[in-house]
């Protein structure tokens, strides 16, 4: 540490090489000009003098008459003493957290939790089933409410943050927080192995990165749980203002996300607390210290840190930029200087304004570059609605259930419209994941042999998976019609109104997994087939008859669709059609917690409702 200005002072006038006749002169021609000079007997005198005329109150004021330097060092010693004990109490409660004793605890919990067995760092399926159904229904309601709320209708999310940050500025990153929940990516990463094997158990280490970052971000939202459930009841109360629509929408909403938040922090959330106990091996509980060292908590990516709304500061700067953006075409001088600063940096070279001229057309043409695989994806997306808009759903209806078994069931219903498009792409479509009239050759892709036939095929084999689920929604919602039309034969209300409800709970719950098991499948079709078409229009080689056509000769399949079609188009309306359905599940008109479609939706979507 630096001396102290008043040391230095002392030794540049050399105060301890003076002599005491020397020093006793100094003293008197200091005094002579009106100064007074404290030796440090004086001050120790003067102390105990202090002290008792002031009593306790003047125990900090002695430190202003100490010498600079001890008072430095007095302060470095507490720092030192304040790290050494911190550390000593960290290295004791990890002690304690992974002693014998706390280790036998946490088996035993995740034991009686049945998360894993007493002995084996397994995770039991029953936690898969868990995260699977009610988790990830949970975590899509979060994701649905928060886009409807924040992001998908400018109206309402205008004012929506506006009531959210008069009631308090924290409501609104809350619910942008928990609209995040939902990473598509990261429960993929966590269920995987569940889903190829579902009566399994998983090694807790193959699942840990995605356990772990789901926790962390659960754990960043659970102090602010009440928070969370006020936001939602004012969002959903000023979404009812704007939209005006009935009642019973919004109720339905709130009951909802009351239900499945409470799932996530009272079901999932300690389960994930008990499982990565188990994978650290160490007894920490949620909030110390040692337990966000543990999951790898970082403190700015806790919630309360920004001051003020984050969205009225990002609506204030793009306000800010779009009122700038016109200034800046003005002033065309200033632009052309930075342009032909850039390009002295890049080319070196002299011609200022010729080059910043050709570094405005390159910006361009990578824009436009930049803007082709996007405006591309959206042809084929535009293109794959057409096609389903080509088949009527009244149609399908008629053709995937003649004899009526679904006659309860409304038109509107997401699930099964999901369901009838599903099965027009086995029947019209899933031929050219089988067809040996394609011809694809093995590809290799950084070094991996990648055998797109054998892929295909293994992907039409997961087709039975929805079809499965969709057994299961079908009759939870045929007893849910049933139970709600027999409301006049109920001789207990309270009864028939809890037999409702409850099938109404698992239908909905089914009706979410069945979408989600449609658009998983569609997604691996619409990639696959990505892959081929970007190769053969690269002019690779995994593609070698693009453009033969197709032929089928046999009956079942005299009135395909693709029947005549070159290759590269039949390859082509394929993956249109899956990516289409795909994004209708994920956030189109088939998308969203409530099961049936209101009649404006539906109309704008398949036209007016059969009679």
């Amino acid at each position: 540490m630096d001396e102290m200005e008043f040391d230095r002072t002392r030794k540049a006038i050399g105060a301890q090489n003076l002599g005491a006749q020397d020093r006793k002169k100094m003293l008197d021609q200091l005094k002579g000009s009106g100064g007074q000079v404290l030796g440090e007997r004086a001050v120790r005198k003067e102390e105990p003098e202090r002290e008792r005329s002031r009593g306790r109150s003047s125990g900090g004021s002695g430190e202003g008459t100490r010498m600079p330097s001890e008072i430095a060092r007095e302060n470095r010693k507490k720092e030192l003493e304040a790290q050494a004990r911190l550390r000593k109490e960290l290295e004791a409660e990890e002690k304690a957290a992974s002693g014998f004793f706390a280790r036998v605890g946490i088996k035993m919990r995740c034991m009686f939790m049945g998360l894993t067995p007493y002995g084996q760092d397994m995770v039991k399926p029953s936690f898969f089933s868990l995260i699977n159904l009610e988790g990830k229904r949970a975590l899509m309601e979060c994701n649905i409410l928060g886009n409807e709320l924040l992001f998908s209708e400018p109206a309402v999310s205008k004012e929506v943050r506006k009531e959210l940050s008069r009631s308090g500025p924290l409501y609104v990153e809350v619910l942008e927080r928990a609209s995040k929940l939902y990473d598509r990516k990261e429960l993929s990463e966590l269920l995987s192995d569940y889903q190829d094997y579902p009566d399994r158990s998983v090694p807790l280490d193959a699942i840990r990165p995605s356990l772990f970052a789901l926790l962390r971000k659960l754990y960043y939202l659970r102090p602010y749980s009440e928070a969370f459930q006020v936001a939602a009841e004012l969002a959903i109360g000023t979404q009812q203002k704007v939209q005006k629509k009935a009642t019973s929408l919004y109720d339905s909403k709130r009951k909802k996300i009351r239900a499945d938040w409470r799932t996530l922090m009272e079901q999932v959330y300690p389960a994930l607390v008990a499982l990565a106990q188990r994978a650290e091996m160490k007894k920490a509980e949620p909030g110390t210290r040692l337990f966000e060292n543990m999951i790898g908590v970082v403190e700015s990516d806790k919630l309360g840190k920004i001051t003020g709304s984050s969205s009225e500061v990002q609506e204030a700067n793009r306000q800010t930029s779009q009122k700038q953006a016109p200034e800046e075409e003005s002033k065309e001088a200033s632009s052309e200087k930075a342009d032909n600063a850039e390009l002295a940096e890049d080319e070196a070279l002299d011609a200022s304004e010729l080059n910043s001229g050709e570094a405005e057309e390159n910006q361009e043409e990578q824009a436009a570059e930049s803007d082709e695989p996007e405006s591309q994806g959206q042809k084929e997306l535009q293109y794959g609605m057409q096609v389903m808009s080509s088949f009527p759903i009244d149609e399908l209806r008629k053709r995937y259930d003649p004899k009526g078994e679904w006659k309860l069931v409304p038109y509107q219903d997401k699930v099964v419209i999901a369901y009838l498009f599903l099965r027009l792409f086995e029947d019209e479509f899933s031929v050219v994941l089988t067809t040996p009239q394609i011809k694809l050759h093995t590809a290799y892709r950084g070094g991996v042999k990648i055998d797109y036939r054998e892929r295909m095929s293994d992907c039409l084999e997961k087709i039975r998976q929805p079809y499965d689920y969709f057994k299961t929604y079908i009759h939870e919602c045929l007893e849910f019609h049933r139970a709600a039309r027999d409301s006049a034969q109920a001789g207990n209300y309270v009864e028939h109104a809890k037999k409702v409800s409850f099938h109404d709970s698992r239908r909905g719950q089914s009706g979410r997994q069945t979408r989600i098991q449609i658009k998983d499948f569609m997604d691996e079709v619409n990639t696959i087939l990505t892959e081929i078409i970007e190769d053969f229009r690269a002019g690779g080689s995994t593609l070698s008859n693009g453009e033969d056509s197709l032929q089928f000769d046999l009956k079942p399949n005299e009135g395909m669709r693709l029947d005549g079609k070159k290759v590269k188009e039949a390859l082509m309306e394929t993956s249109c059609f899956a990516k289409a359905l795909a994004h209708r599940l994920e956030s189109g008109d088939l998308y969203g917690g409530v099961i049936e479609m209101n009649t404006e939706d539906y109309q704008k979507s398949f036209g007016a409702l059969p009679s």
